[in-house]
């Protein structure tokens, strides 16, 4: 490799070929003859468009929708994709803001305490300061970065936006939502043009005006062809105000979708505004001679939210559950770079983590540490070889979701995928807060909820889309009624199945390779693959990281602000760069005495003189570390044992114990089992479907127990004679 006339010696082959390809700047294969070997690596492409889409289902596409009845007309996106690799075994997370710091980070959400809930206006939440994003390593290493349309990954202080995250330019807002006109979101202003509020574009469409901008700073960055661009496109469509110019639903949509759609009808102009935004944004990389020098990819945030109108069909579930169609990602990767495959359809297994490494290391050839930062190891792999050639995923699993402390008092969640296994634990559906609307325990051809604000339509009760969010919900204008679970018994329009697993929590196994739209239920036939999956969860669990999702800050308002939403905590010059805030590091969680429930399920005596009692250690507060139990009968230790199985009410730590009882008196005896905190290094415990299937017991103390006692007084058994 020659730099400025002098010859520097490469230690590792494929580096030097990509420094060569980045100096030379061409796009056409480096070639070196060593040892009469002939070896080819395509260069590195200059410029990557990384194109986002919220909301988007499964079914929002022409390319997957056409085939099951959907209408949504996407002729620039079917395109590009079909020229390039759809990715077919693609994930993100199910809601908006993990999937985003997730993509930006190259971790899961859950390993930096993001998984909770989606951040909104006002809450003191933002992507750790101590990780990189892609845009940071890109502009360290001299690349043009810019971000567009929604952040979503915090706003408490300056040091928490892009333009502070690595982007050296952002367009858009800061907020999860904001009205497509108006520009507002409440009473304030979220509209940036860097750092700066833009009060003059009220009434131009949203995703117009990204796009105006973005193919402006194309056309004064692309032309400096010593460095390569990152730009960072995250529509706000489909994602709820539905709003879009009509001229968008005229002709194809009004003929296609009837009125008595609007939902649809207006998703439809939605995904039409923003493939004509990538038509747009393409072609000016056409017009300034570098469509051949650069990569396109595209992704949503999460499913397709059926409550607005979009259809993750034939997918079951949607946007905020764990089922394929809250996390099966509509992904593929295009453009004109000639090293990416022609009409491929992968299965490779990418998360949406491994956008990271892949654009960091892959793309741009730099090397990626581990930790790339000093503080968090990566969770993302670089899957570019299984883009650009046929060469397997180096993935064979992935963290679906994980939260094992309650959001907004539903119960604990979990989902994995282990090859072509993948296991819910919990309930599958976070929707929840009380609501019939939310709870997961019903379909409905009518959901009856209406959008805050709708354009052009006006959409009531009696026009609003179907809901059912543990089942399946084909495209609105199909015309057919969402199908429920099919191990649930419903009736009726709308069908309630409460107090089943989808309500209550329980444990749900799917071979996706054979069963992608998860019909069938293999946790009661394949306890074993249970085990072995949730062997793989709870190394995750055992970490123990906090969840936290806090409240609205009262100073957070845009009223104390001038009308406009803005960091408000720190220093408020943004060049400053204020520190994103360390959320305080909550006390250890109490083993028990913390409004412990102290029930048992049962007690099982069996004719070998084996007793059996299961039950729970935690209460309310469903964090924290396993617990180590032992079992008392009439204050005398019994059996030991390791509480950290999923019961429907307690999290990770439901215990189930077995000791020997047949040389017990008749007559009454207490059961007691108390709680101790056990040391994180213990390994997980064998689990099966049920629960906690613990270790043959043992007397005396539990081993790797720490002081912090309680007790859980169980019910008396009365032992026959």
């Amino acid at each position: 490799a020659r730099d400025s006339g002098q010859v520097q010696e490469c230690t590792i082959f494929r580096a030097c070929l990509r420094q060569t390809a980045r100096m030379f700047g061409t796009l056409a294969a480096a070639v070196i003859a060593l040892g009469g070997v002939l070896v080819t690596e395509a260069a590195v492409p200059t410029h990557v468009l990384f194109f986002l889409i919220d909301d988007l289902g499964y079914a929002d596409v022409g390319y997957h929708g056409n085939p099951v009845g959907s209408k949504v007309f996407t002729p620039t996106i079917d395109a590009l994709s079909a020229d390039g690799v759809r990715l077919e075994s693609y994930y993100v997370n199910f809601l908006c803001s993990p999937t985003r710091t997730s993509l930006m980070s190259g971790r899961y959400a859950y390993s930096m305490g993001m998984n909770a809930e989606v951040i909104v206006d006002g809450e003191n939440s933002c992507m750790p300061g101590s990780v990189s994003t892609i845009a940071d390593r890109l502009s360290a290493a001299g690349w043009d970065t810019s971000a567009y349309g929604k952040w979503d990954m915090g706003m408490t202080t300056w040091g928490c936006t892009p333009t502070c995250r690595g982007f050296g330019h952002f367009f858009g807002f800061y907020n999860a939502f904001n009205d497509y006109f108006t520009h507002h979101v409440g009473v304030g202003l979220d509209l940036r043009n860097d750092t700066m509020p833009v009060w003059n574009l009220n009434g131009t469409y949203f995703t117009e005006a990204v796009t105006a901008d973005v193919i402006n700073w194309l056309e004064h960055k692309v032309p400096d062809a010593t460095k390569g661009t990152f730009t960072y496109l995250a529509h706000e469509s489909n994602h709820a105000p539905l709003e879009v110019p009509e001229y968008y639903i005229d002709g194809e949509c009004a003929n296609a979708i009837p009125l008595s759609r609007p939902s649809r009808r207006i998703v439809c102009g939605m995904m039409r505004a923003v493939d004509s935004s990538l038509a747009n944004v393409t072609a000016a990389y056409r017009r300034l001679g570098v469509w051949s020098n650069t990569i396109v990819i595209m992704s949503t945030d999460n499913g397709g939210n059926t409550d607005t109108g979009g259809s993750n069909f034939p997918l079951r579930g949607n946007k905020a559950t764990s089922w394929e169609g809250g996390v099966r990602g509509v992904g593929w990767v295009g453009g004109g770079f000639a090293a990416t495959q022609r009409s491929v359809v992968s299965k490779a297994m990418i998360h949406v983590s491994d956008w990271y490494p892949t654009i960091v290391h892959g793309i741009a050839g730099l090397e990626v540490g581990i930790p790339a930062d000093g503080t968090l190891p990566l969770d993302g792999v670089d899957a570019w070889p299984s883009i650009t050639s046929t060469a397997p995923s180096t993935r064979t699993q992935m963290l679906l979701q994980l939260n094992p402390s309650a959001v907004s008092g539903e119960l604990p969640q979990a989902a994995i995928r282990v090859g072509k296994y993948k296991l819910i634990v919990g309930k599958p559906a976070v929707f929840g807060a009380g609501s019939k609307l939310y709870s997961g325990d019903h379909c409905s051809s009518r959901d009856d909820h209406v959008s805050p604000t709708t354009f052009p339509y006006q959409i009531t009760n009696t026009t609003s889309p179907a809901f059912c969010c543990n089942g399946w919900v084909p495209p609105p204008e199909t015309g057919q009624l969402p199908v429920p679970p099919p191990d649930v018994s419903c009736s009726g329009d709308p069908c309630y199945f409460p107090n089943t697993s989808y309500t209550n929590g329980g444990f749900f196994l799917y071979d996706i390779d054979a069963d992608p739209t998860e019909k069938l239920d293999l946790a009661a036939a394949q306890p074993d693959t249970v085990q072995l999956l949730m062997a793989a969860l709870q190394v995750y669990v055992n970490k123990s990281i906090p969840q936290d999702h806090p409240s609205k800050d009262a100073n957070s308002t845009p009223a104390m602000h001038g009308g406009v939403w803005t960091p408000w905590v720190g220093d408020p010059d943004p060049t400053h760069c204020a520190p994103v805030p360390i959320p305080p590091v909550p006390p250890p969680k109490p083993c028990g005495g913390d409004g412990s429930i102290g029930e048992s399920e049962n007690l099982q005596i069996f004719g070998d003189g084996t007793c059996r009692t299961t039950g729970w250690c935690s209460g309310p507060n469903y964090g924290g570390l396993p617990r180590a139990v032992e079992a008392l009968i009439d204050g005398t230790v019994v059996a030991t044992a390791l509480a950290n199985g999923p019961r429907k009410i307690a999290g990770l730590h439901g215990f189930d114990v077995t000791f020997k009882c047949g040389a017990l008196a008749s007559g009454d005896h207490k059961v007691t089992v108390a709680c101790k905190c056990a040391d994180p290094s213990l390994p997980p415990q064998p689990i099966d479907h049920q629960g906690v299937k613990g270790p043959t017991c043992t007397h005396g103390p539990p081993a790797h127990a720490v002081p912090c006692p309680s007790s859980l007084q169980l019910p008396m058994w009365h032992i026959q004679p």
